[in-house]
């Protein structure tokens, strides 16, 4: 009998639960302030779930300090491994602080916890999400995303969103890096803080926008054109394959290292998803489902020398067939 139907039998939303881990994860790093505190507090207080999911976690690490007697050998090995640290900005998808941390090849999560959290706008794993603003603008937001809007401003804290704007709008997207201004009838793709990008990445699909970094540097792209920008800016390169087909669920390859297709997919799978490096660099070229990632990593180990070794259904571990 697992731990958490010890302590109760009611089923939680797994984005609560991801959402408990976090702050858990957050709060055993040792680094956390006492803001933080204080919201782990409020969010567990706003919902019996919320301090449920949190209670059942509390048992979870307790078992896993006292020992592996609630865990198979095997599976008690491939979990526990040696201890790691947990920063403010690099949350590892597990408990850190209590012994459970990815072995070589992990995929770090790199998080704004507070931002993604408390965002006007945000989603959890695997979800996407419609808005429409006044002022002739439409958000769609990619899983894990999270934007504050202010009148004319959106400040895009963390993940991808996609931008469509009518005739008559006006609006200005403030990132970590700098500012993104689309001209009206524009649409294009934001991006803070995803795997394979430095700093923020623009594509623009329709129109033009502006972009100012660093102070006062500026230049415009165009349709068909995307850069990232960070202190400094890259070269301007024609927009990738499938630039928005994660709109429609779908992740477009063309000579992707599976690596990178790993850590796309791992942006929509709960859980932990490893990538052994001696089969990162593999090419992979294709179309894979995002809203079904572990039928992606099936579709993967078809056709790929590798295999998928899996953990309860939520650690996947990707290595050498």
């Amino acid at each position: 009998m697992s731990r958490f139907a010890r302590i109760d039998n009611q089923p939680l939303d797994p984005g609560v639960v991801e959402q408990a881990m976090l702050w858990m994860v957050t709060l055993q790093s040792g680094v956390s302030s006492l803001a933080e505190q204080q919201a782990c507090q409020h969010w567990r207080d706003e919902n019996p779930q919320h301090e449920l999911a949190w209670q059942r976690l509390a048992g979870l690490t307790h078992d896993l300090r006292q020992g592996t007697r609630t865990l198979p050998a095997a599976g008690a090995r491939g979990l526990l491994q040696a201890r790691g640290t947990a920063s403010r900005r690099n949350v590892l998808k597990g408990f850190a602080g209590l012994g459970v941390v990815l072995a070589a090849g992990l995929s770090v999560r790199e998080r704004v916890l507070l931002p993604e959290l408390f965002s006007d706008y945000r989603t959890t794993t695997g979800e996407r999400h419609h808005v429409a603003l006044s002022g002739e603008v439409e958000l769609t937001l990619d899983t894990r995303t999270g934007v504050d809007a202010h009148a004319d401003v959106l400040a895009l804290n963390l993940g991808r969103v996609m931008l469509t704007l009518g005739q008559g709008a006006s609006l200005a997207v403030r990132t970590a890096n700098g500012w993104v201004r689309p001209e009206p009838a524009s649409r294009l793709v934001v991006s803070q803080g995803l795997p394979g990008v430095s700093g923020t990445q623009v594509q623009v699909l329709a129109g033009s926008a502006s972009i100012a970094w660093a102070g006062s540097t500026r230049m415009t792209l165009s349709a068909g054109q995307q850069v990232a920008f960070g202190q400094q800016v890259g070269s301007v390169e024609p927009l990738d394959a499938g630039a928005q087909a994660w709109v429609d669920g779908l992740l477009i390859a063309e000579r992707m290292p599976l690596g990178q297709v790993l850590a796309q997919l791992d942006r929509y799978r709960r859980g932990v998803l490893r990538c052994d490096p001696a089969v990162a660099a593999l090419q992979v070229s294709g179309s894979f489902s995002l809203d079904r990632p572990d039928a992606s990593l099936d579709l993967l180990a078809s056709v790929l020398p590798i295999r998928v070794q899996r953990v309860f259904g939520y650690w996947a571990n990707v290595v050498v067939a």
